[in-house]
């Protein structure tokens, strides 16, 4: 069991890397601000959700295991708990010792799992009691079912026990999830009213700076890469490398490598000039440069070009440049600690301001 759990874990923070990301932009673009409480909640339900499959799936039977017989893989008594406890009382034990039993620690573990799911369910979406018990009920099931079949006929035979008590028990458990969960107050920010104040201007916080920072880094970076693939991949289809001249495929390398890093940097220009000047994070966390008289568009030609499109520049044409661009991103992002607003903004002369208009109050 330990070492399921501990595979769930590598697995839900493998995952959550690789989500953290588009999860934020998701946040951004339904709610229009961040929000930790459910950030945290679904990384909740990400560790739930991967230690449940871990528990189902894991370990995976041998091929000795599998070429033995095996008796008592699929139960449908529903009695079989209480009829082992009363057997256990009758050869002579005590309650005490029948109650602290594997057979009642079984039991108590399938309510327990499931709770968790029925509180998750509530405080995230709202789910009705009778719906979240039946939402618990149908996750059992295919639990079940999944066993039933050694993994949908995956796995070479049946290797976990298909249970109906285990079906019972685990709605049981996400019925006293949802009940738990209605009896506390809500500890998630609430899904509707962010929505119906998404279309407003929110306060610029260095979080939200961070964010628009982080994406744009992501984005560009993201670009650079499809274009080097997409030139790669035509390369091997053209000239059938890996049979062709090694030295044609290395030359045609740093090729596709400058036209890919000239992509990222037009990328970078290109959302200067259209718009309202800002870049792609921010444009994603809502907010955009605010020019001065003097300098107007290229005031924010320069903006996105100050920080950004010098550390690209640094990063793949100056020799020996990726330290210099690694410091010079570091200065922006510690610089947000000092001034909201960013090192590009203030070397420009620029202002920030949210790209939404300000809620207006009815009174």
């Amino acid at each position: 069991m330990l070492d399921q759990g501990l595979q769930a874990l590598a697995v839900a923070a493998v995952i959550a890397v690789i989500c953290f990301i588009p999860y934020l932009i998701y946040q951004y673009r339904r709610y229009g601000q961040f929000s930790a409480s459910r950030l945290i909640w679904m990384g909740a339900l990400l560790v739930y959700g991967t230690a449940l499959l871990a528990y189902t799936l894991f370990p995976l039977p041998s091929a000795e295991w599998c070429a033995k017989p095996h008796d008592g893989l699929l139960v449908l008594d529903p009695t079989v708990y209480f009829r082992d406890m009363w057997q256990m009382h009758l050869a002579g034990r005590s309650w005490s010792s029948v109650f602290t039993s594997w057979t009642v620690l079984q039991m108590a573990l399938n309510v327990v799992l499931f709770i968790p799911l029925g509180i998750l369910l509530r405080n995230l979406w709202k789910v009705g009691i009778v719906r979240t018990t039946l939402i618990g009920m149908g996750i059992s099931l295919l639990i079940e079912a999944t066993q039933l079949t050694g993994n949908w006929f995956i796995a070479p035979c049946q290797y976990r026990v298909a249970d109906i008590n285990d079906l019972t028990l685990n709605t049981l458990g996400a019925l006293i999830g949802a009940l738990i969960a209605a009896l506390l107050p809500r500890l998630v920010a609430d899904a509707d009213s962010m929505e119906a104040a998404r279309a407003h201007a929110k306060p610029i916080t260095r979080g939200r700076r961070w964010a628009g920072m982080m994406f744009d880094v992501a984005a560009v970076a993201l670009v650079i890469l499809a274009v080097d693939v997409v030139l790669t991949a035509a390369y091997l289809v053209i000239s059938g490398v890996p049979s062709g001249d090694r030295g044609d495929a290395a030359r045609y390398g740093e090729v596709a490598g400058i036209v890919s890093d000239a992509c990222g940097l037009a990328v970078i220009i290109g959302f200067a000039l259209f718009g309202s000047g800002a870049s792609i994070g921010q444009r994603l966390v809502h907010l955009k440069p605010v020019p001065n008289a003097r300098t107007g568009r290229f005031g924010l030609l320069l903006r996105a070009i100050a920080t950004q499109g010098v550390a690209l520049v640094l990063w793949s044409w100056v020799p020996s440049g990726e330290l210099w661009a690694v410091l010079l991103l570091l200065v922006a992002v510690v610089w947000v600690l000092f001034r909201p607003r960013g090192l590009s903004l203030t070397i420009t002369g620029c202002q920030l301001a949210d790209a939404r208009p300000p809620q207006v109050d009815a009174a």
